[in-house]
């Protein structure tokens, strides 16, 4: 593995010569914003990612239907801010104050903040994936989904059903099967949006197969018989999973079954006080940014109060009125809807008001009219109606290959891609 070596990293933890060292485990969003938030205040900030590049997930779905614009979602460099190092490793066990990577190497700490965020395979890249082995996985896969003519996917949240439609997008004559072991896809929802993806399912020609599991855990993409837990079997010739394996932070020895980190309400490991946790803990609701936003905050905050040995804050959830995903695509560009109700009152409230044709930008009438750009007619719907439709699905795809809050270059190959 690639290690950007310095030797001030590997020095014993708490030296009269080094500053106090805090080491992130994981460079998604969580990492970045965490370590960006951290350089530069005094600390010896060290972040460990499992990969040389950075892929937005955000981009998961679309990437793995059109593997073509892969690169648009990635950026080959993970930049941080001065007073932050990247170094590329896996990171394998936790003993005592020192993290010990696959390759051999240490990394000691007096912080340890762990970001590894979900085990989402395929849609992710797998923990210390090549770029070329991600590129060829994602066009393989991707080319098997065009041409296939039964897609099975596994797993009814928000990944398989924003899936389903990009397959019937990319694959108008498919057969679409969302297995799902509970009783619908997205249990979660309330009647109200249980019947909007019950119409549009319909409309897309996509059935979902209640209260079962495919047995198989990896992808398939030749024709196949899979296994249900039913005991009957589903003839196919592409197999997607579209469920987690949990979250990451297994490889510490703290985490739950789930592979979260048992947290206080500081976010910090119950069991081992020098551990904090981002987007993998027993606080973490779900992956939002509003919800790893604060997150980070905290652990950021209580981190420089731990090293100080000062009384640490309560969290504060971000966007307590969300219980659940705020916005649901299915598909890229065919429909999707925001959830005001996930809110806080006086914003769902606009959000409503601001349906066409009372968008306050009244310039985006003609755009809305003509059905072009992100205004479709109104990316926030119909007014005093629901945020949903085309328009809305459209506007989300402004975000598809940006990196959010981590700031970096995307569509952008790894160098030494670059090089070849």
């Amino acid at each position: 593995h690639l290690l950007l070596w310095s030797p001030s990293l590997f020095r014993h933890p708490g030296s009269a010569a080094t500053m106090p060292k805090i080491v992130i485990i994981g460079a998604g969003i969580s990492g970045i914003i965490t370590a960006n938030s951290l350089a530069g205040k005094g600390h010896d900030v060290t972040v460990v990612s499992s990969t040389s590049y950075f892929e937005w997930a955000i981009a998961g779905t679309y990437s793995l239907t059109r593997p073509e614009e892969l690169q648009k979602a990635v950026s080959g460099q993970i930049t941080l801010k001065k007073g932050a190092t990247l170094v590329v490793g896996i990171a394998v066990s936790m003993q005592d104050n020192q993290v010990t990577l696959q390759d051999g190497k240490t990394l000691p700490f007096d912080a340890l903040i762990v970001a590894t965020g979900l085990d989402l395979p395929l849609f992710r890249p797998k923990v210390g994936q090549s770029w070329d082995d991600r590129r060829k996985e994602v066009t393989e896969v991707g080319n098997a989904v065009r041409k296939a003519s039964h897609v099975v996917i596994g797993g009814g949240g928000a990944i398989g059903v924003e899936f389903a439609g990009d397959v019937r997008e990319v694959n108008p004559s498919a057969k679409i099967t969302l297995v799902c072991s509970r009783d619908r896809a997205l249990p979660y929802l309330n009647d109200k949006y249980k019947a909007k993806l019950e119409q549009k399912f319909k409309e897309l020609n996509i059935t979902v197969l209640p209260n079962e599991k495919v047995a198989e855990e990896e992808y398939s993409i030749t024709k196949k018989e899979l296994k249900l837990s039913s005991g009957k079997t589903l003839d196919s010739d592409c197999f997607i999973p579209a469920f987690t394996k949990g979250f990451g932070a297994g490889w510490t020895g703290l985490a739950d079954g789930s592979g979260k980190v048992p947290v206080n309400n500081y976010l910090q490991c119950e069991s081992k006080k020098s551990v904090f946790a981002v987007g993998c803990s027993t606080k973490s609701v779900f992956s939002a940014m509003p919800k790893i936003d604060a997150e980070s905050k905290t652990v950021c905050k209580n981190v420089l109060l731990f090293l100080k040995d000062s009384p640490l804050k309560d969290h504060v959830e971000g966007m307590p009125t969300a219980s659940q995903p705020m916005a649901q695509k299915i598909g890229t560009t065919t429909y999707a809807w925001f959830d005001p109700a996930q809110l806080p009152g006086p914003a769902a409230a606009c959000c409503r008001a601001c349906g066409f044709p009372c968008f306050p930008l009244i310039l985006c009438w003609p755009l809305g009219l003509c059905g072009v750009g992100p205004c479709h007619p109104c990316c926030c719907g119909y007014c005093c109606g629901d945020p949903e439709g085309k328009g809305t699905a459209t506007a989300l795809t402004l975000f598809l290959h940006s990196s959010g809050p981590a700031k970096l270059k995307m569509g952008t190959p790894p160098a030494q891609e670059q090089m070849k």
